[in-house]
């Protein structure tokens, strides 16, 4: 693969870079904050258990990271701006694709997870930076396709997905979904050519 990193200077004099990369492991604290904080907010009545979803998510992480699979990648966005004391780098937000395979599928395809923004640093096209790149990924690895899922309760996400080329495919699990009261999971999948 080419380097993943994709790195783009702004502001007056270069002040301040943004960093699309492959995660490192001294990243895992900033990644699992950052996915806490998209899928489990503080404001509902499961926030006491935060501590324990944010180490679940550290672990299943660190456990990806160190498989070091040909076919996977966690890639950050960074933000690194010039202080007195020095570089300073943020992780700002995150991204996962991989293959993954499925009745539904007949062959593994890439798919894409987690991808989450820190909440100060949305609406500011880092979402759409993050897919842009895991399109490039799965070109480079031969694939024509892409997927992946989002709650139909999350409608930023699926206005950025939908408008970024995905579609419909089906939706999983509608009928546990609407017996239980919980958001529906759309399965939705994008054409990418080479």
């Amino acid at each position: 693969m080419s380097n993943p990193s994709d790195s783009e200077a702004t502001g007056d004099n270069a002040a301040i870079a943004v960093e699309v990369r492959l995660a490192q492991s001294q990243d895992l604290k900033s990644l699992a904050e950052i996915l806490t904080d998209s899928f489990f907010p503080t404001a509902n009545y499961w926030s006491f258990l935060r501590p324990i979803f944010k180490l679940g998510i550290y672990e299943d992480l660190r456990g990806r990271l160190r498989a070091d699979t040909p076919y996977y990648h966690c890639l950050v966005v960074s933000h690194t701006s010039v202080t007195v004391t020095g570089p300073q780098e943020i992780i700002v937000a995150t991204a996962e694709i991989g293959l993954k395979s499925s009745s539904f599928l007949a062959v593994p395809i890439p798919y894409i997870s987690n991808l989450a923004v820190s909440p100060d640093r949305r609406r500011a096209g880092l979402a759409r930076r993050l897919l842009l790149k895991c399109e490039q990924i799965a070109r480079e690895w031969g694939f024509e396709e892409l997927s992946l899922h989002v709650l139909d309760n999350n409608l930023a996400a699926q206005s950025l997905y939908l408008s970024s080329g995905y579609r419909l495919q089906k939706t999983d699990g509608w009928l546990i979904n609407w017996l239980f009261n919980r958001p529906q999971k759309l399965f939705l999948h994008k054409k990418i050519s080479q």
